[in-house]
């Protein structure tokens, strides 16, 4: 159920990127499309830091393309690869630090006949499984870039509070630098996580 009252508070996307990331898995991410709200479960994300992070975009420093990584936490920063796939990431932190988190899976909870229809006739488990899927699910474009979430069109909500031995740790996916960083959070069992480990 949507609880408009159990927002995520501000001061949540402002915590470190790492414990950002981990404490996101088990809340839903909410969004209203055409009047309609869609909602999933987090279960996957990964930390991509300000510093000591080859992977992360805000390694060259401030540009057109990575500019929301520097705003404060609570916005999105959404862009898009192979000029196919648009990827979904909540900023973290203070402004003009750099750091982000990818949601790279979710449980979906609200809206599935949308769901459907923005990602085609697949299996629930397939809905939002990987970022591209993710960020196509909840229909998000170039154009949603730097968006808040603190309102009642797009936002995070409490949901379940995983225990920590709940929540696995790994290194990132598809990355080629850095991939000895342990940045990916999930939970674990889930069937909805898009890449191993998954136990």
């Amino acid at each position: 159920m949507i609880d408009f009252s159990r927002y995520v508070s501000k001061d949540f996307f402002t915590n470190s990127t790492e414990w950002v990331a981990k404490n996101l898995i088990g809340k839903l991410f909410v969004r209203k499309i055409d009047g309609q709200y869609v909602a999933a479960k987090i279960v996957e994300a990964e930390a991509y830091l300000s510093e000591n992070d080859l992977a992360s975009h805000s390694a060259p420093g401030l540009t057109r393309r990575n500019r929301a990584m520097f705003a404060e936490g609570g916005c999105i920063y959404v862009y898009k690869i192979y000029g196919i796939h648009h990827c979904v990431n909540i900023v973290t932190e203070q402004k003009n630090k750099g750091c982000a988190v990818l949601l790279r899976s979710g449980e979906p909870m609200v809206g599935f006949e949308l769901l459907k229809k923005l990602r085609g006739d697949v299996g629930n488990e397939k809905l939002l499984s990987g970022p591209g899927n993710f960020a196509r699910g909840f229909n998000f474009k170039l154009p949603d870039n730097l968006k808040k979430l603190f309102t009642d069109e797009l936002f995070v909500q409490e949901f379940e509070n995983p225990a920590d031995e709940e929540i696995g740790i790994s290194e990132r996916i598809g990355v080629a630098k850095s991939k000895e960083l342990k940045l990916r959070f999930y939970l674990k069992g889930s069937k909805f996580v898009s890449g191993s480990p998954k136990d």
